[in-house]
Parts: C-alpha cells; structure tokens; sequence
C-alpha cells in the first residue's frame, strides 16, 4: 500500500437506512361477551358499527381475553379464529374503526338526529350514555325489533350491576348489542351524572350539545376529575 494512501480522506459510509416498522394487520377491538372481555386485532373493513350489523362472523387475527369482573389478568388465546357478532354484548368503538368525515359532513349527521340520555339493562352489564336516534323514535324503540343488532352510545359508560367498570373508565362510544336488552330508561342530565359518579367518573360543566357520529368520540363535557387508570383504547392494542 502506497504510503500517503493513510493520509487519504475515507470516504463517508452511507447512514443506515431505518427500516420502517411494519404496519399491523387488521383493526383493533375491544368487547365483551357475558362472561368475557377480549382485545386484539380483527380482519374488517370500514366503520365497525357497519360490520357487526352484516352479522358475519369477523376473522381474528391476534387476542387476548380475561374474565369480564377482572378477576384474572388477560392472556392470549391463540385458538380464537372467529368473532360472531351474536355474542357480543359490548363493543368499544376506536377512533380507527371511524368513518373519514369532514366537520361539515358530521354536522349534518347531528342534525339529522334527535339525542336521549338512557341508562341500559343487558345482563350482566349497565350503559349509560346518549343514543342518536331519527326523528319519531324515542328511547324505547332501541328495545323493538330493528334490522340493526347494535345501536352507538356516545359519552358512554359500561359496568357491571355492583358498580364496577368494564372497559375505559372515561366517556367513550360504546356499540350495544339490541337483542340483549332488557331494560331501558330515558334519564335526564342529573340521574346521568349520578350514576357516573357512582362508578368514578365526575364530568365537568357541559359544553354544548354536539355529539360526534355513531362510532366516533362523544366531544361534550370532559372528565374533570377520576380515579387513576388507562385512558380508552391504551389498555391493548386501538374505534
């Protein structure tokens, strides 16, 4: 080797290229059965609302599932092919199963509907929440045949009958199987409060009354103040 060849300036190697991390299959779900709460990832389409009211059994890709009083931690349940709708009671919507809308397209939506405040029996679970519905129906319908099987409550929450959560602790979209209620009561804004409050959750001064599509986030009054836990969606995997 030449004797100045040390002297050379080496050339600068290329910086690495980062990879980008693979994008993850399918959407994300988080319901419960009767007796079951199961998160992970399922082979769908479009907003999830729509899905589960073709009543066809959704493909699973990954899940995992724990008993719906906690009792036990989840864990993975690799044998779980397929979801049939039928047996879901309850499903938390994600922001990532919502339908692309402009702000205007989602007004025109809420204006099309009139909202109730209810509180929902459908064993062994209670929702409390708003549910939009199109002028000339009112709360009870929900408990009338219908071609829908799950009906949205937006700024909703689910526990079970001694007041214990099941699911996110704040307000969020909650999808409620119809055939399986048993009990539906029209609540004004006090009774809503109360019985949030019962379960952990005081919600700040109202703001006004828009409300987002069926399977997207209710944006009315913030959670002023609750006990420590995961926002929606953080506990796996996301609407």
């Amino acid at each position: 080797m030449p004797f100045f060849d040390f002297l050379r300036k080496k050339p600068t190697p290329a910086p690495a290229i980062q990879a980008r991390p693979p994008e993850e299959e399918g959407v994300p779900i988080d319901a419960c059965t009767e007796d079951w709460r199961i998160r992970g990832r399922v082979a769908a389409e479009g907003r999830l609302l729509d899905v589960l009211n073709r009543r066809d059994p959704i493909s699973v890709i990954s899940a995992e599932w724990a008993p719906v009083d906690g009792s036990a931690p989840f864990e993975p349940v690799p044998g779980l092919r397929t979801l049939d709708p039928f047996d879901l009671l309850l499903v938390f919507a994600r922001p990532e199963t919502m339908p692309a809308r402009s702000l205007e397209e989602s007004a025109a939506r809420r204006r099309s509907k009139e909202m109730f405040d209810v509180l929902v029996d459908l064993a062994p679970f209670q929702v409390v929440g708003t549910v939009h519905l199109y002028p000339g129906l009112d709360s009870s319908s929900l408990l009338e045949h219908s071609t829908d099987l799950f009906s949205a409550f937006t700024g909703a929450i689910a526990g079970l009958a001694d007041g214990r959560h099941v699911g996110p602790e704040e307000p969020t979209t909650i999808l409620v199987n119809r055939s399986y209620l048993t009990h539906v009561e029209q609540v004004d804004e006090v009774t809503m409060r109360a019985v949030l409050a019962s379960r952990g959750v005081v919600l700040a001064m109202p703001e006004d009354d828009a409300a987002e599509d069926e399977e997207g986030p209710s944006p009315g009054p913030e959670v002023a103040s609750r006990p420590g836990g995961p926002s929606p969606g953080t506990e796996a995997p996301a609407d």
